[in-house]
């Protein structure tokens, strides 16, 4: 595209190209392109060339070529498609002959194409080939050339006609792309002609080649997602190929059997060698159990991820995945040890005197009382105790999904889920803990599973902490001697690792109110309360203590109990915590009336009211140019206001708010005058507005891209206000700048065109600044800078400012809360000069558009700025709690990283700023860098934290 508007700001034009409006009142712009002269590279000029290729591989090389730069039109395509046929037929060399059939699908995919006629020149020069090689590529490309036409019964019959002739074709590669053909292009029938279909399919079941037997089964995988019904007798003939010797094969029969399971899970299948009958889906279950214990770890995971979404299951056959011990009639099959040891200790001995004399009692043949495969007894056991994490994390996930729908199920798992908290593996404890937080609702934990996850605690990695914090605060606990075991290893936990004590706060949180029954014993020792003598004060200040306070006084929003039983400096600790972590702390109404908290709701509905009055009055109002710069001033300032005062509408207001601030900045500037010919005015009043338009620009910018939930319309007008802005800077470059204009028009003529695509693909209309623009540069010849300023200049001079877009309540803006490093601390991070220190950096980034923006800006006291990229790994999502519905607007982030300072020697300590800011390269489009200005167009999103630091001389040692 920037090749296109350099050589349109240049001016060379040799042809014009119009587009035909798709919407009347809008009136397109003229796109003028240079007719660029013909490289020699396009298909039609380079495939002569091969009938003076002297021998294959210089015709293979040409064929390279002619792929790597793969340019056609779409009239050249037939005569294409001929002259490849005819080098084709000549062609003795079967990889050349390959790779002309890979050409023809290049044809094919070319916009308007005629694809029948690729499908027939493909499968005519197959007729006569003898090349396995050959054949297999062709039915390749009919395969891909079918998938790009809609469903057309005579086209894709007639690939299947072709299909079913080479089957019969010795190669397992041609077998294979037969099979994919049929699988893929079949067209849907009746009944009969589809137990034809899978009768032929089914004939490659026991096929010497495993890959065609893997295909067969693939086929029938196809067939069943294209909305065949697929007959379930082939069931037992399925469940054979479990056996066979090849992964590949086993693989796809897994998928086979579970999707038969799920599609006839009430069809009763009779057990081979017995008369009992068991459900389809309950065989299946016990088949893909077997697939745990399997050779291939492919195989192995694949079973423990299937396991899991197998819904309908017997809760026996569900049961015995836990338990090891064999199973036969549903009773338990005693192993040979302990039979052994039976015959020991009964004290018989065969005499041998008597034949048969130590033969069983019972002669039954295992085979015909099984009703269940040993795989499934013990399957999820087996799963999570295997060597390979892949398949741990599966049986983990699998176990997670059947227990959130069965409780009792997940009672039995719990035990199994616990014990995986000291998998030697970050990402199975991880998933381990989510799991158990994920079926809590129906758990209940015990002292001694509790004491097994506290244990948990002591991990190195803040991840499995904070994930045993959300896992603990979700979970119910039995008694107070755990609760209390649990409190205080937290507390314990948290001298150990301080930086956890936001999540130790929440999770204390969550604990206290749903625990108040188990908490109100416990209230005495852990506020340490006397019934007779005055106990010495607690330090505020101390985290621990705060962690106590959090626990009982959210315990006691519902226990009426607990209030009375705490003591006067509690009460003021309480008023103290609700002023400086309300987030942790609820509301509560003390007896004590100077005590006494106001309740307010978190929203009015007066204040969408509010907002809406605000906006409409705005466009009502019609007075001189001074007035209407008051209204909007006072806008502002009440909606500033407003956004603070109530968190549902905040988005919105600080929307239109900064919406009618960049309002107010162009009107100051058009209103001045100035801006239409800055080559008069003085330096200081030309730095001025220099100024004032940079910050217009910013505006918009932030407009742009730190709120999410924006509707088309909002997004129109945003584009449409910045499209104004970016005009007034270009005339200002013109005419007041010594610079180059190129950049700066290139840019605004491609804002232009993609703001005339997006209005017409939302069926917007533009506004009269827009409209102007459209309609002066569609008229203009020669889109030079110069003409393009002298055109927006009576536009901009005369164009009223567009209306105000209507309040959309589920806008939000981005911030940003730097949590580490604290800028209240005193003391000065000392390193050696020269050499680096980090700092660690943590941040809580809500409502982001795109987290690939994100930077940290580091500011030095010398006023160098260093721009770092934190690492994908450091962004982690922000967990909220379950309740809270915003939590799915935009992206909400937490990041975890270190940044990393080194400076030279300083005589005294100084200030380092850190800050979290969005990058948006779009603004740096058509803006020409110099050395002392090249760090890239950032916004802040919050104010920096300042880090004192002291970088110390280098030692010398003697």
């Amino acid at each position: 595209m920037a090749a296109v508007l350099k050589k349109r700001a240049l001016a060379e034009y040799s042809q014009t190209i119009q587009e035909t409006p798709t919407h009347l009142p809008l009136k397109k712009l003229r796109l003028v392109k240079k007719l660029t002269p013909s490289t020699g590279s396009s298909l039609i000029n380079l495939l002569p060339l091969l009938e003076d290729c002297a021998n294959s591989k210089e015709a293979l090389q040409l064929l390279l070529r002619v792929s790597d730069s793969f340019e056609v039109e779409t009239s050249d395509i037939p005569e294409c498609i001929r002259k490849l046929g005819e080098h084709f037929k000549n062609e003795s060399e079967s990889a050349v002959r390959v790779k002309i059939l890979s050409l023809l699908f290049d044809l094919g995919r070319e916009p308007n194409a005629d694809i029948a006629l690729v499908i027939d020149e493909a499968i005519s020069l197959l007729k006569s080939d003898k090349s396995h090689k050959v054949i297999a590529q062709g039915m390749n490309t009919v395969l891909k050339l079918g998938k790009l036409i809609p469903e057309s019964s005579v086209i894709h019959q007639k690939l299947v006609d072709v299909a079913k002739q080479y089957l019969k074709d010795v190669s397992h590669a041609v077998k294979c792309k037969c099979l994919e053909i049929i699988g893929a292009h079949f067209p849907l029938s009746t009944e009969e002609e589809t137990e034809k279909l899978l009768h032929l399919i089914s004939s490659y079941f026991n096929n010497e080649d495993a890959r065609v037997r893997s295909a067969a089964f693939s086929t029938i995988i196809t067939l069943h997602g294209r909305g065949f019904k697929i007959n379930p007798k082939i069931y037992v003939d399925v469940c054979e190929a479990l056996k066979d010797d090849y992964e590949i094969v086993r693989h796809m029969v897994l998928q086979l059997i579970w999707l038969l399971g799920n599609a006839y899970p009430e069809n009763e299948i009779l057990l081979p060698g017995s008369e009992h009958e068991i459900r389809l889906i309950d065989d299946a279950f016990a088949k893909i159990c077997n697939g745990v214990t399997d050779l291939s770890m492919q195989v192995r995971t694949l079973a423990a991820k299937l396991l899991g979404t197998m819904k309908l299951v017997s809760p026996k056959f569900l049961n015995q995945t836990l338990d090891k011990k064999l199973m036969s009639n549903m009773r338990r099959k005693r192993t040979a040890h302990e039979l052994a040891w039976e015959n020991v200790t009964s004290g018989e001995w065969a005499s041998g005197k008597k034949w048969a004399d130590d033969a069983p009692r019972e002669l039954l043949n295992a085979d015909s009382i099984s009703l269940m495969s040993s795989g499934a007894c013990g399957a999820f056991v087996h799963g999570l105790e295997d060597e390979f994490l892949e398949v741990r994390s599966a049986a983990v996930e699998s176990l997670c999904q059947l227990s959130i729908r069965n409780p009792q199920f997940a009672n039995m798992a719990l035990d199994f889920l616990v014990d995986m908290f000291n998998d030697e593996i970050e990402d199975v404890r991880l998933k381990a803990i989510d799991s158990l937080t994920l079926i809590s609702e129906h758990i209940i934990l015990r002292d001694d599973q509790l004491e097994t996850i506290l244990g948990a605690l002591e991990d190195f990695s803040q991840d499995v902490r904070e994930g045993l914090h959300r896992m603990l605060a979700s979970c119910k606990m039995s008694t107070t001697a755990g609760l209390k075991m649990c409190v205080e290893k937290l507390l314990d936990n948290l001298k150990r690792y301080p930086q956890d004590k936001r999540s130790t706060f929440k999770c204390l949180q969550r604990i206290g109110s749903q625990h108040p029954e188990l908490v109100l014993p416990l209230v005495p020792q852990f506020l340490n309360i006397h019934p007779f003598f005055d106990t010495a004060e607690p330090d505020v200040e101390n985290p621990q203590y705060i962690c106590l306070l959090i626990l009982i006084l959210n315990a006691a929003q519902h226990s009426l109990t607990i209030l009375p039983l705490l003591e006067p400096h509690t009460l003021r600790h309480y008023l103290y915590l609700r002023d400086t972590m309300s987030q942790y702390v609820p509301i509560l109404n003390l007896a004590d009336s100077n005590c006494n908290v106001i309740s307010r709701p978190m929203s009015v509905p007066e204040s969408l009211e509010f907002l809406n009055n605000v906006i409409r009055n705005l466009d009502m109002a019609e007075n001189t140019i001074r007035v209407h710069t008051t209204l909007l001033q006072t806008a502002k300032e009440h909606l500033n206001r407003l956004s603070e005062m109530d968190s549902t509408v905040a988005g919105t207001a600080q929307f239109t708010s900064l919406y009618i601030g960049a309002q107010l900045h162009i009107s100051q500037i058009l209103e001045k005058g100035f801006w239409a010919n800055p080559g008069t005015l003085a330096t200081q009043q030309a730095n001025t507005l220099k100024t004032s338009i940079q910050n217009l620009l910013q505006d918009c910018l932030m407009l742009q891209f730190f709120f999410v939930g924006l509707s088309p319309v909002e997004k129109c007008a945003v584009k449409q206000f910045r499209l104004r802005a970016l005009a007034l800077n270009l005339v200002y470059i013109v005419k007041g700048s010594n610079a180059s204009a190129l950049a700066p028009c290139h840019h605004f003529l491609t804002v232009v065109e993609d703001m005339q695509k997006e209005l017409s693909q939302y069926g917007l209309e533009p506004d009269s600044f827009t409209a102007s623009v459209f309609r002066e540069l569609s008229l203009l010849e020669e889109p030079k800078p110069g003409a393009v300023s002298r055109v927006l200049i009576p536009i901009l001079s005369e164009a009223k400012l567009g209306k105000i877009p209507r309040p959309n309540i589920n806008i939000r803006m981005s911030s940003a809360t730097i949590l580490e490093p604290s800028s209240q601390t005193d003391t000065s991070l000392k390193f050696t000069a020269g050499l680096i220190m980090s700092v660690p950096f943590e941040a809580e980034l809500r409502y982001l558009l795109d987290p690939s923006r994100i930077r940290l800006k580091v500011k030095y006291p010398d006023q160098k700025t260093q721009i770092i990229l934190p690492r994908p790994a450091h962004l982690k999502p922000l967990y909220f709690d379950t309740t809270d519905k915003e939590a799915q607007v935009g992206h909400n982030i937490r990041l975890l990283t270190s940044v990393l300072i080194s400076h030279q020697v300083w005589s005294e300590a100084c200030n380092v700023e850190i800050n979290v800011a969005l990058a948006i390269p779009e603004a740096d489009i058509g803006k020409r860098k110099t050395i002392a200005d090249s760090t890239p167009t950032l916004l802040d999103l919050c104010k920096p934290v300042k880090v004192s630091v002291a970088p110390k001389p280098i030692k010398k040692a003697l």
